[in-house]
């Protein structure tokens, strides 16, 4: 896989990689790495549902960090049904989950690794918006 097919791909989604010792402005990313391993393992359907639930949300645009794309894709591969039967759903919830917050109180918690607690705040947000009415409708 060639940097510019990764590249081409992030335009239409009006997201730039940028090189780590650059600071990141609105739309940017450092994590070329991270894409590229979920490209190579799960295409590009699935990176860029994952791209798609922290670019076009409300307030989370530009959480475009390492450790939030590999959350919300471990996530998204965990819970497919999510993702393949109520991505509108799915992008809805997001809306209302503060990645920015979450990532800091993911931090703060360091050495702990960052990507795997955000993932636990990250899924128990979406648990609770998506599989809670089903859970009372079953009850």
């Amino acid at each position: 896989m060639s940097k510019g097919k990764l590249d081409a791909l992030l335009d239409g989604l009006g997201i730039k990689l940028v090189p780590v010792y650059r600071r990141r402005a609105a739309a940017q990313s450092h994590a070329r790495g991270t894409m590229h391993e979920i490209r190579n393992q799960y295409g590009d359907g699935h990176l860029v549902f994952v791209l798609r639930c922290i670019k076009q949300t409300n307030n989370n645009r530009d959480e475009l960090w390492s450790e939030t794309i590999g959350a919300i894709s471990d996530i998204l591969i965990q819970r497919q049904d999510w993702a393949l039967d109520r991505p509108s759903e799915v992008l809805e919830a997001f809306d209302t989950i503060p990645l920015g917050i979450l990532r800091g109180k993911a931090v703060a918690r360091r050495p702990w690794p960052v990507r795997a607690t955000l993932r636990t705040y990250i899924y128990d947000r979406l648990e609770s918006i998506l599989d809670e009415p089903e859970q009372r409708r079953a009850g």
